[in-house]
């Protein structure tokens, strides 16, 4: 992460992988763009013309040169503010769905640059794949070859604004720690090495604005056959990566009954596609 810009932005390098787990989208013919938001973590979810996805939907349109128009149904599992970019996977998903829906057949690079204008996340979780963003996070670098793990998302029911997080980290002093360098190969270990040795640089200033994250962090750092915790984007979301789901699974129990207040998912982050999980 480096100092704010003069386009009001800061630069990023950003290692981004995907979970088996997530909100879901579904879209269908209408007269007019509306938009119901449903789901366990819907209540600070508007419904209205300030969701990224209506956004996204009258963003293809207008490059399409048609009307936006369709009934879209939002199930919201990612919890606001959670620093797992669910808003703008929502506005991915549905550049995605609707580039089939209208049968535009556009390329994921042409959907991606839609989404730069929408949100920096977008153009990431339009490829969906293990993938390192640069700049704002309109350049994309897919990484062939990234192992899968099991892992814990936990959040600790606290929504974090992205904007005080980045302006405590503006007002640190360096704050900018090594990045994330694989040797070749990119097995699990060479993996899990160089994200030891990387960090966010904004857990920091997160934990400024809200303390618990520290909490979370800890309880993650003490389960049994943890390999790696950090936060996930500006928080509060922390996860765990393990071996074997088994590991995981005993883990999220245990976090479970410890602190019955949180948020405690159980996943996988994916690989490469090409490769077969073993």
């Amino acid at each position: 992460m480096g100092a704010l810009r003069a386009d009001g932005f800061h630069p990023v390098d950003s290692v981004v992988v995907f979970a088996d787990w997530g909100d879901r989208l579904t879209a269908e013919a209408a007269d007019e763009l509306m938009l119901s938001v449903e789901g366990p973590a819907a209540a600070e979810v508007p419904a209205n013309a300030d969701n990224l996805v209506i956004r996204a939907v009258k963003a293809l349109a207008t490059a399409a040169g048609r009307k936006p128009a369709g009934r879209i149904g939002l199930t919201k599992h990612i919890p606001a503010g959670a620093g797992l970019g669910g808003g703008s996977a929502d506005a991915a998903a549905a550049l995605r769905a609707f580039n089939r829906f209208w049968e535009l057949d556009w390329p994921l690079d042409m959907l991606a640059g839609i989404g730069a204008e929408i949100g920096s996340d977008v153009p990431a979780c339009v490829w969906s794949r293990p993938l390192r963003m640069t700049g704002r996070g309109e350049r994309i670098r897919l990484i062939e070859g990234w192992p899968g793990f099991p892992a814990l998302l936990v959040n600790p029911g606290v929504s974090v604004a992205t904007g005080p997080v980045f302006e405590a980290f503006d007002a640190q002093e360096g704050g900018t720690g090594p990045a994330f360098r694989p040797s070749p190969g990119l097995d699990r270990e060479s993996v899990l090495a160089a994200l030891e040795a990387a960090s966010n640089d904004l857990t920091a200033a997160a934990c400024q604005t809200a303390p618990v994250i520290r909490e979370v962090l800890g309880a993650l750092n003490g389960l049994n056959g943890v390999r790696l915790v950090r936060m996930s984007g500006s928080g509060a979301t922390c996860f765990a990566l393990f071996d074997t789901m088994a590991a995981r699974d005993l883990a999220a129990a245990h976090l479970r009954a410890g602190h019955p207040g949180w948020h405690v998912f159980s996943v996988a982050l994916q690989g490469d596609p090409s490769i077969t999980p073993t």
